[in-house]
């Protein structure tokens, strides 16, 4: 997993928090993005956003509003993302966050190990 770190201040964020970058594998065995994990330190709590979800609306793809069973709830506010989970967690992130995101997620997916990956599906292959 990779972090990020957005801290509260810089240029006009307003809240300090971490976004781990989570991935799989697929049945093709080609790493792909899976979530996005965004802590509070601050509150000591997590919200996990599905991959496809946070693309979604990072492309302008979606409108509206998501929302899950677990109280997560997603939507454009002023082309900005507002990320909420129960009643005292929220996160504003801003387009420059978002691109820092998708640039981070791109990179991981990419820079991945040749040697190590052919490693894992030479293995999976004689399995």
């Amino acid at each position: 997993m990779n972090v990020l770190r957005f801290k509260k201040g810089y240029k006009d964020w307003e809240t300090t928090y971490d976004v781990e970058l989570d991935y799989e594998y697929d049945e093709r065995l080609e790493k792909k993005m899976s979530s996005l994990i965004i802590c509070r330190q601050d509150l000591g709590k997590k919200a996990v956003v599905p991959w496809q979800v946070f693309e979604n609306y990072a492309t302008g793809h979606m409108e509206g509003t998501f929302a899950d069973a677990s109280g997560l709830r997603i939507g454009r506010v002023n082309g900005k993302l507002s990320i909420t989970q129960g009643y005292n967690f929220n996160v504003v992130i801003h387009q420059d966050q978002i691109e820092a995101i998708r640039r981070a997620a791109k990179n991981l997916v990419e820079d991945v190990s040749s040697s190590v990956e052919n490693i894992l599906k030479e293995y999976a292959l004689r399995a």
